[in-house]
């Protein structure tokens, strides 16, 4: 069971025992990601995410902060978002102080040395041509800036290498100070420990960190009018579509339905998209669904790696699919078979002390209640097959598709006309 505490300056601290565990997961979640920036800095959130990393007044070197974790067993990495970023470790119960202070110290007292922050632009930038040289990475970009086209939730998180090139020391010192504000901060610990001494802890190491305004981002605007196409070419050697539709926001009634939704289509060797347009049809190595959650919309979209030579059928067999499920009930075993499977695959995760503490500290940061995996899974159990099947027709509807492509594929009109 989770127990959760706001300090004083609005930080919540949220923690989950694990009397069983051996080590315990550390993490600071801040309700800032690339969603936040303007074109100027596009990418300072990804950038500080490497810079924390750097050196800090008591570990001026980035090894020293590695060592601080690694010389005992543990781990640490961070990730960024759209609208969140977190910075986590993984730690021997017996050290989970020192897993709270080593993060405590890089948000704190971290020097952003001009030398470092030049080498990490280099680095930062050959991510960058990575995911550039990445198909199977880049199609999801692409997807992103043509589903919320003119907001910056549909902004690269990386950045621009415009962007990058030009970023400032200041610049990342003025996003910290306008942005990784406590109100905004969740601490989320999971492992075999104490509430009252983490409470404590946090205390010791942030409760002093004064409240400002919240900054405000810009809400997405209404569903453009489609479908609408994206062909990005590149000389490959297989196509990369995704095939994407405005979904749900993160606190909405229906993520039940749309979680079993997409399972049923497109989680797993057993998903209908997989068996139907790989295992029968044969036009695809890849084919899988997922879905987004953001605080005011949502994504849910259709990934596929397919022969360049039949791209178009296999866009025209994935909108098959989709539609069918908008037209006819699941069966009752297809349902139940889909319910099961997140209930098993929840009960695995619960016994992960980084699980639990992702899954904690997210709904402490943007969740207006939060919700036991337990819970969760009684919110599915509920859902039925016409929930199912009125949830996909109002998603799958031709003029809300979004069509981002890679490859040698053709131009985006030809594309179009599947829809019809």
């Amino acid at each position: 069971m989770y127990k959760l505490s706001v300090l004083k300056n609005g930080i919540k601290v949220v923690t989950h025992n694990m009397p069983m565990a051996h080590g315990v997961t550390t993490s600071i979640f801040w309700g800032v990601g690339s969603r936040y920036e303007n074109d100027r800095v596009a990418g300072v959130s990804h950038f500080l995410e490497h810079m924390f990393f750097k050196g800090t007044k008591n570990r001026p070197k980035p090894e020293d902060i590695a060592r601080s974790i690694e010389s005992v067993g543990g781990y640490l990495n961070a990730a960024t978002s759209q609208e969140s970023t977190i910075y986590y470790n993984r730690m021997p119960s017996a050290h989970s102080e020192r897993a709270l202070e080593v993060l405590a110290d890089m948000m704190n007292n971290s020097l952003f040395e001009a030398e470092a922050m030049e080498r990490e632009r280099g680095v930062i930038l050959e991510e960058l041509n990575m995911y550039l040289d990445t198909p199977i990475r880049y199609i999801s970009d692409l997807m992103m800036n043509l589903t919320f086209e003119g907001n910056t939730l549909g902004r690269d998180i990386i950045g621009t290498r415009e962007s990058l090139k030009n970023m400032r020391r200041q610049d990342l010192i003025d996003y910290i100070k306008k942005h990784y504000q406590p109100q905004r901060m969740v601490v989320s610990v999971a492992g075999k420990l104490e509430h009252k001494k983490v409470v404590g802890q946090v205390t010791k190491y942030f409760g002093k960190v004064k409240p400002a305004s919240r900054p405000k981002y810009s809400k997405v605007g209404a569903v453009k009018n489609g479908p609408r196409v994206l062909v990005h070419y590149k000389k490959t050697d297989q196509a990369h579509l995704a095939m994407s539709f405005r979904a749900l926001p993160y606190n909405h009634k229906d993520i039940p339905v749309l979680t079993l939704l997409d399972t049923i289509l497109g989680s797993g060797m057993s998903s209908r998209l997989f068996l139907n347009i790989r295992e029968k049809l044969g036009l695809c190595y890849y084919v899988n669904s997922g879905t987004d959650q953001f605080e005011d919309t949502g994504l849910f979209a259709v990934n596929a790696g397919v022969n360049i030579e039949k791209t178009e059928l296999a866009i025209r067999a994935i909108w098959e699919e989709l539609q069918n499920i908008a037209k006819i009930k699941v069966s009752k075993k297809e349902l139940a078979e889909a319910k099961e499977c997140l209930r098993g695959g929840t009960s695995l995760e619960i016994d992960n002390t980084d699980n639990m503490a992702i899954w904690y500290g997210t709904q402490a940061l943007f969740g207006k209640n939060i919700k036991t995996p337990e819970q969760k899974i009684k919110e599915l159990l509920r859902v039925s097959e016409n929930d199912i099947m009125k949830l996909a027709r109002g998603l799958f509807q031709r003029e809300r598709i979004n069509l981002a492509l890679i490859g040698p594929v053709g131009k985006k009109e030809k594309f179009l006309k599947f829809f019809n």
